[in-house]
This record gives structure tokens, C-alpha cells and sequence, in this order.
């Protein structure tokens, strides 16, 4: 029996809870903050959406916990990191690969930041941003140019509400991505393909699915025995924290930008 601690917002703990009913061999162990959690007998740390996350990421680490954790992370080149990311669900990807053909794609994103308060907006767009930077990636490859504006209407703060890019692919297929974070909205992600004779329109909620879960929580287990490497590896979630800050730096220069210029 492995115990894993997990830290976060209760909405989250619920789900994973559900989806690890059927793994007898995990057992979660859930406390009011991360500090209690820590101070239990565990063999590894997720971290979900939670305060000063970076803060215990580096507390778990330094105690020599193995660290499933959510978007945004700052510690990427640690071997003891897993990325827990809704960005390589497999429901999304299963039925992206399936199109063939596609010449152009349309990914929308629309989530309500505050469905998570009291933590910060910045984090919760940061990995909602990074979620879809991993899908656009593991679907796509990488991107050699992209345009990007960013505005905010709804929120106060610097940091943007509603984020549009236009993006050319390295296989030569080209597309569009946009964020929207507004109040009351259900999170729910979009896709369209368009090949030479179709329209693929697809949408699903936003949310942990169990077979999802399961895989990454019986991955992170394999991980902390050393039998496996994590599912998302992390030279991938660097390219996606890399394709964030390029299209941030496409905004603010109102620019065009090819993946030399956003070195």
C-alpha cells in the first residue's frame, strides 16, 4: 500500500478521491493545508490548486518526497517532479489523433478562475494556459510562428482575461487558440478541425476524468519506485511554459514572432 498526501481545493479532492476507488493498493491522505499533510507518514506529495505552491513544492522536495503537481511549476528539472496535466487527456487526444488531415484547427477554452477562490487568479490562468499549451503541443508538434493578443475587460489586475493566438505549426498546419476566463462560465473546451471536405466540431467540460487520473496516479507510484518515467516529461512541459511566455511576448510587442525571435 502506497499513501500519497494531496493538497488542494476541495472541489479537486472529490474527484480524486472517486477515481481512486478502484486502486486498493493507493491510499490518499487529505488534510486541511499543506503542512499537515506533511506532517503525515507519506510515500509522495500531489499538489493540486493550492497557495505558495512553489513554497511547498520545495519543502516536499527538500524532505525527499517524490511531487505529483499540477501547472504552474517552477522546479522542472528535478528528477523527484511528476506534471499532472489535464492538457494529455486522454479522451481530447484519442479523438484529435483521429482526425486526419486536418488543415487548420480552432481551440477555445473558457473557465471561471474564481471557482477556485481564495487562490490567486494568477495561478489558476497560468495553469489553465499551460493546459492547453501541453495539448496544443502533444496534438500539434511544435510551433514556428505565432501571433498573439491579450486584453483584460473582466478582471481587475495585470494579469489578462482573454487571450487569442494564431499559431503555424512545424508540420505546416495552422490554427488559432483563445482563453477566456469569465465569471459563472463552466469550464468547457472547444476544438474544430477543418480538413479538405469536413468540419470536426468537438467540446467537452473541463474537468479530471477517472481513467485519467488513475493512469497518472499509478504512473507517479511507478515513478517513485523508479519503473517508469512520468507520463508528461518534462522536456515537453518546458516547450509549453516556453510557448506561454512567447505568445505573452507576442502581445506586448504587437508583433509577429518566429520561434528564433522568442529565444
Amino acid at each position: 500500500m502506497m499513501t500519497l498526501g494531496v493538497a488542494g481545493h476541495a472541489r479537486e479532492i472529490a474527484a480524486h478521491r472517486n477515481a481512486l476507488r478502484g486502486c486498493r493498493d493507493i491510499q490518499l491522505v487529505h488534510e486541511a493545508d499543506c503542512a499537515a499533510v506533511l506532517e503525515q507518514k507519506i510515500d509522495g506529495l500531489v499538489l493540486l490548486h493550492v497557495e505558495d505552491k512553489s513554497h511547498w513544492l520545495g519543502v516536499a522536495l527538500a524532505a525527499g518526497l517524490h511531487v505529483m503537481a499540477t501547472h504552474p511549476v517552477q522546479e522542472l528539472s528535478h528528477s523527484k517532479v511528476c506534471v499532472l496535466s489535464l492538457g494529455k487527456h486522454t479522451h481530447f487526444c484519442s479523438t484529435l489523433a483521429a482526425q486526419r488531415g486536418v488543415a487548420h484547427y480552432s481551440l477555445e477554452l473558457s473557465f471561471d478562475s474564481a471557482l477556485y477562490d481564495p487562490i490567486d487568479r494568477e495561478t489558476i490562468c497560468n495553469q489553465a494556459a499551460l493546459d492547453v499549451c501541453d495539448l496544443l503541443l502533444s496534438t500539434w508538434g511544435p510551433v514556428d510562428v505565432l501571433y498573439s493578443r491579450m486584453r483584460n475587460f473582466f478582471h481587475l489586475g495585470r494579469m489578462e482575461d482573454v487571450s487569442v493566438a494564431l499559431l503555424r505549426t512545424r508540420n505546416g498546419v495552422e490554427g488559432s487558440v483563445a482563453l477566456l476566463d469569465f465569471t459563472a462560465v463552466a469550464p468547457a473546451l472547444r476544438i474544430r478541425g477543418y480538413s479538405q471536405d469536413e468540419i470536426v466540431d468537438t467540446s467537452w467540460p473541463w474537468v479530471w476524468e477517472a481513467d485519467d487520473l488513475a493512469a497518472y496516479y499509478r504512473n507517479f507510484i511507478a515513478c517513485i519506485q523508479g519503473r517508469a518515467q512520468p507520463l508528461l516529461g518534462l522536456e515537453q512541459v518546458a516547450e509549453s511554459y516556453h510557448l506561454l511566455e512567447w505568445m505573452r511576448m507576442s502581445a506586448r510587442q504587437d508583433a509577429i514572432l518566429n520561434r528564433k525571435q522568442a529565444k
